[in-house]
């Protein structure tokens, strides 16, 4: 009788130990899992401030960009402006020298008539 005891005894610590055993590797693995998962919310949370200062260089590069067109058009409309000038000046100096021209042919004939 006291062998039966004593194999209960023993069947139970087993049980016991078994037991532990797996109550231990479950804590253990909960214990990496929280600080696996900590990890991944701290980068996580890192990636999304990164994420808004990109969103906020991206704003203001855009801004940027748009400041450059608009002064790259008006630049753009003064050259054009400058160029129609241009293109009328030496058709005005054509105007007047060619008129300069006949004046003086004018006056050149009348000098010899007399």
């Amino acid at each position: 009788m006291e062998r039966m005891e004593r194999d209960d005894r023993d069947t139970a610590q087993k049980a016991k130990l078994v037991f532990l055993t797996l109550a231990a590797a479950v804590a253990i693995l909960l214990i990496v899992s929280f600080v696996y998962a900590n990890k991944a919310r701290h980068e996580r949370d890192a990636a999304k401030q990164e994420l808004e200062a990109v969103k906020q260089d991206n704003a203001k590069l855009e801004q940027m960009v748009k400041d450059l067109n608009q002064e790259n058009e008006a630049l753009k409309k003064k050259s054009q402006q400058l160029e129609a000038k241009a293109k009328a000046r030496p058709a005005a100096k054509k105007k007047t020298a060619s008129s300069k021209s006949t004046s003086a042919k004018k006056s050149s004939k009348k000098s010899k008539h007399k």
